[in-house]
């Protein structure tokens, strides 16, 4: 599943988080912090594997299929 939502007109966020929730001044819910936990452990597996997103592309384009697509 991906950690990331976008809307039709391109804009972006955490998935199931707005923005205004992640905005200066506002406290973190548990809910918001482990969803932000949750992105980050994910980030830091994926760099733990040393390949960089170009790499991710050309895996795909060579296997034809969906690869890490979770």
């Amino acid at each position: 599943m991906r950690l990331t939502e976008k809307t039709d007109s391109g804009n972006w966020c955490l998935r199931d988080v707005p923005w205004s929730d992640l905005k200066p001044g506002v406290v973190l819910t548990e809910k918001v912090w482990e969803k932000l936990y949750g992105a980050l452990w994910k980030l830091k597996d994926y760099e733990d594997t040393g390949l960089c997103p170009d790499e991710i592309e050309r895996m795909k384009t060579e296997w034809g299929k969906d690869v890490g697509n979770d």
